[in-house]
């Protein structure tokens, strides 16, 4: 295999990793912002509560990261 290549593949490995590491981060701090801060009520009675909009969006962002993982 051409050097080249290599270095191309070891980038996309290296820049996939890096990808699902951040999102399963950044989904850890949403749930534990909408699992451990008590947010104020929301003014209008139809829109969601804020925390589980958080939780429900940490756990989205969350098998993003899997999936990305698991494309390796």
């Amino acid at each position: 295999m051409p050097e080249g290549i290599q270095e191309d593949t070891a980038e996309k490995h290296h820049r996939l990793t890096l990808r699902w590491k951040v999102m399963l981060t950044l989904s850890t701090v949403l749930i534990m912002l909408g699992i451990g801060i008590d947010w104020s009520p929301p003014q209008d009675a139809s829109l969601p509560d804020t925390s589980s909009f958080l939780v429900i969006l940490g756990i989205l962002l969350g098998f993003g990261g899997m999936l990305t993982a698991t494309r390796r």
